[in-house]
């Protein structure tokens, strides 16, 4: 199940890391001939931008996760709950492999 689990957080990392790849281009500064865009068309490339941007950040966040429970695998932590040090239900773990707590902690956090 840990092996399963592992090269599920290893194709995950793998994935987020393609996603910035892509996302990296797209997050560069907007530089728009004035002459040969309208109105509209800037508002909407700096709008691209801007979300390019946003998804940029949630990958980078997403990447720190999945790299922190590989590291809670390396150090025999995996799969309990930060807060109260319960086991996290391996349902939970097959969903969202980078998850640090178990459902009640969660609720609470949020």
């Amino acid at each position: 199940m840990m092996s399963e689990q592992r090269a599920q957080l290893e194709q995950l990392k793998a994935h987020i890391n393609d996603e910035l790849m892509l996302l990296k281009e797209q997050t560069d500064p907007v530089m728009l001939d004035q002459q040969s865009f309208g109105r509209v068309s800037r508002m909407d490339a700096m709008q691209q931008h801007e979300l390019a941007k946003s998804n940029y950040r949630y990958y980078q966040t997403q990447l720190k996760e999945v790299e922190l429970a590989i590291k809670r695998m390396d150090d025999e932590e995996y799969g309990y709950c930060e807060e109260c040090g319960e086991e996290i239900p391996a349902a939970r773990l097959a969903v969202k492999p980078e998850v640090r707590l178990c459902v009640s902690c969660q609720q609470n956090h949020e």
